[in-house]
């Protein structure tokens, strides 16, 4: 029995060596791998959905902020689709990194969200950010929920595949190969970079998939949903509105994370329809220290037009460069205050 015990350990220590051999070799996602090239250089990052990767123009970004001409400071990490969940995990990828010169974090406020949609189960983004801590942090925020007990087993057993096929590295056989095998990527022009290499790809005819365009199409046709649904939504915040336990236990995870490497965080709300009242209350009760909420119609109406609209949740180029510049000087002026106020 103890020999049998003994070589069971040994296997167990020996997968586990593998599992963080091929993890260590598998090439991460780009714009992770552009980061460790370019890092020395930047002082502010974005992570989000593509409310970000679509919006927010580092370039254009540094210029407002006094960058010199052709100087790398931000660096714009979001993604279609990102959610809460994720953006913890790229937040702690960021944060491993020797990124000395970094000061501030800009992340899109979210909600905290059990669920995904089914057509990209398994994909390579979502195996990734199902680490442990996200995945048992998914697990009770599910089994603590009020859903009928199929569906929670149903949405635990996704989530704990998830984990699974990304803790034993499967399917990822060609990855290694190709890691062993290949030269080291070259980032000159790739064009998931943008087109100033800091990861912005503006919404235009040109760099739009499908889908995209047809949504525009539908808004075109019909933008009143925009209209009214920016009319209904200065609706009262309330002192006594709930927070969700897990957004709130998150993102005071996300925030003490930060403030450990000496690295601040602005939460950032995009021109939508949703009040997102939790991320006020938040900020009302010390959960977090910096908020630039841009979802109010009667402070900021130009973003509610259709003519700055890609579609009903995404504004176009040119109204993306309004949105960073009036968010370059909103910046400015928080982070000249924090700062002035840490040098007291």
């Amino acid at each position: 029995m103890l020999r049998f015990t003994l070589h069971l350990l040994l296997f167990f220590a020996g997968f586990l060596l593998t599992v963080s051999w091929i993890q260590s070799l598998v090439p991460e996602r780009q714009k992770l791998e552009w980061l460790d090239v370019v890092q020395q250089d930047v002082d502010v990052i974005f992570i989000g959905s593509s409310h970000v990767f679509r919006q927010i123009d580092p370039h254009l970004f540094d210029l407002e902020r006094g960058a010199a001409a052709g100087e790398f400071r931000s660096l714009n990490m979001g993604a279609l689709g990102m959610g809460l969940n994720e953006e913890a995990y790229m937040l702690d990828r960021i944060l491993d990194e020797s990124t000395s010169n970094l000061r501030w974090i800009v992340i899109e406020g979210l909600p905290f969200d059990m669920k995904f949609q089914n057509e990209n189960d398994f994909g390579k983004r979502r195996l990734e950010w199902h680490d442990s801590a996200s995945t048992w942090r998914l697990v009770q925020s599910i089994l603590q929920g009020d859903l009928p007990s199929e569906e929670k087993w149903s949405q635990i057993q996704r989530h704990v595949e998830h984990w699974w096929r990304r803790s034993i590295n499967l399917a990822r056989g060609l990855d290694v190969v190709e890691a062993m095998t290949s030269e080291p990527p070259s980032f000159d022009g790739n064009p998931g970079l943008g087109v100033n290499q800091d990861g912005y790809v503006p919404l235009e005819v040109e760099t739009a998939t499908k889908p995209a365009r047809v949504r525009r199409q539908r808004f075109l046709k019909n933008p009143k949903p925009l209209l009214e649904g920016a009319r209904a939504l200065p609706k009262p915040y309330s002192d006594e509105h709930v927070v969700d336990h897990y957004l709130r236990s998150l993102v005071k995870e996300m925030e003490a994370r930060a403030a450990k490497e000496g690295v601040g965080i602005i939460w950032w709300i995009h021109p939508t329809l949703e009040p997102f009242h939790s991320w006020r209350k938040m900020l009302a009760d010390g959960d977090i220290q910096h908020l630039l909420a841009y979802n109010q119609p009667a402070r900021y109406p130009a973003f509610f037009e259709v003519r700055w609209r890609w579609d009903l949740y995404h504004l176009n180029r040119k109204g993306s460069e309004m949105m960073t510049k009036i968010f370059a000087a909103d910046f400015k002026a928080l982070t000249s205050a924090a700062e002035g106020a840490d040098g007291q």
